[in-house]
């Protein structure tokens, strides 16, 4: 059995508001189907996700969160698919 993961490289343009604490990446499988973020970030406007299996179409959505935990709603959503 061989498994072959990829990665998916995302960025984003930094959102303007003064308070802004960083931002939290979602992923899933199927559009819109998001759960619990995979990544909470500081004030960076890019991250890889590891590991993403082959054969399968993946979602990502990016919010921005303030220091007063105060959550966005979502980005644009887009896609990779990893073959």
């Amino acid at each position: 059995i061989v498994t072959t993961t990829k990665n998916a490289v995302l960025t984003w343009t930094a959102n303007g508001e003064t308070d802004i604490a960083g931002y939290k990446v979602y992923r899933a499988t199927s559009t819109g189907a998001y759960g619990a973020p995979i990544a909470t970030l500081g004030k960076t406007t890019n991250y890889t996700v590891t590991n993403l299996s082959t054969n399968t179409t993946y979602f990502f959505v990016i919010t921005a969160y303030d220091s007063a935990g105060n959550e966005s709603d979502y980005s644009n959503e887009v896609s990779k698919s990893i073959y």
